[in-house]
């Protein structure tokens, strides 16, 4: 999500989130991590070149995180905490 482009998804996120200027504190959050601040950096510079190639690979790295359902998992009344 980014305020210049609201209604699409788009790569201009990485350029709003170089000038500091994103949403959210976790948009702010990825300039304090060098690995995360140069993948912005790249993202702002070049444009967006590999945004949705990129995505996609995340897309379905994250389908493979398994869920944990039943008695194995819990859903969390504050979530930096465990139950």
């Amino acid at each position: 999500m980014d305020p210049g482009s609201f209604k699409t998804f788009d790569e201009k996120y990485y350029t709003l989130v170089a000038k500091r200027r994103g949403l959210f504190q976790s948009d702010s959050a990825l300039l304090d991590d060098i690995e995360t601040k140069a993948y912005v950096k790249r993202q702002a510079l070049t444009h967006g070149k590999t945004f949705f190639k990129d995505f996609g690979k995340s897309m379905v790295k994250m389908g493979k995180i398994g869920v944990l359902t039943g008695q194995a998992g819990e859903i969390r009344k504050h979530c930096d905490f465990v139950n």
